[in-house]
């Protein structure tokens, strides 16, 4: 081998482990570049999954928040349901005994004045006559009229008087009751 071959040779024999070692230096560090990213890409997914627990989390929260809040509002509007269909029936007890009845309007057109006018309720037009008022005025020694009309309530009187009027009908009555006792009465109802 002449001198020049062996430099070529040499040359060769160097590119070749040159190459060779920058193969396996490429190799190193795309396994180096590849293990980076798979460890940011699991670091990724994992943040991302964890912010994604809690986002659901959040969600489910406010899901259950808004279902407690609506559940608490129909409970509320049944129980309000509730007092309500009480307190109408508390009209129709009063009214159940025809005599007792009698006796607490004949109570409450005792409380008319010279001049003023009561009014029957359409609903006690069977029970509560005019005949029956002015009978009740006049033992009392009371200067009033009766309405010859009936008023639109579901019971009791109206008194229209020279100054104010009073309102005594059994719904003004029982919303009176219920403002002053619903807590009460709820209590007593709902426990």
């Amino acid at each position: 081998m002449s001198g020049l071959d062996e430099i070529i040779d040499k040359i060769i024999k160097d590119a070749i482990s040159n190459a060779n070692s920058t193969s396996e230096e490429a190799s190193a560090k795309a396994s180096e570049i590849i293990e980076v990213a798979k460890n940011d890409a699991r670091i990724f997914v994992e943040k991302n999954m964890h912010e994604s627990y809690i986002e659901r989390e959040d969600i489910i929260k406010r899901k259950i928040s808004a279902g407690n809040l609506e559940t608490r509002k129909m409970i509320l509007q049944t129980k309000q349901e509730l007092l309500s269909e009480a307190f109408q029936d508390a009209v129709k007890e009063i009214k159940s005994n025809p005599s007792d009845y009698k006796n607490l309007i004949a109570q409450m057109i005792k409380q008319t004045e010279e001049g003023d006018i009561v009014v029957i309720s359409k609903e006690d037009k069977d029970i509560i006559s005019v005949a029956f008022v002015k009978e009740i005025l006049s033992a009392n020694k009371i200067k009033a009229s009766v309405l010859d009309t009936y008023g639109q309530f579901s019971g009791g009187i109206i008194i229209k008087g020279k100054h104010a009027d009073k309102n005594m009908s059994l719904e003004v009555i029982l919303n009176e009751i219920r403002d002053e006792r619903e807590p009460e009465i709820a209590e007593i109802l709902f426990g």
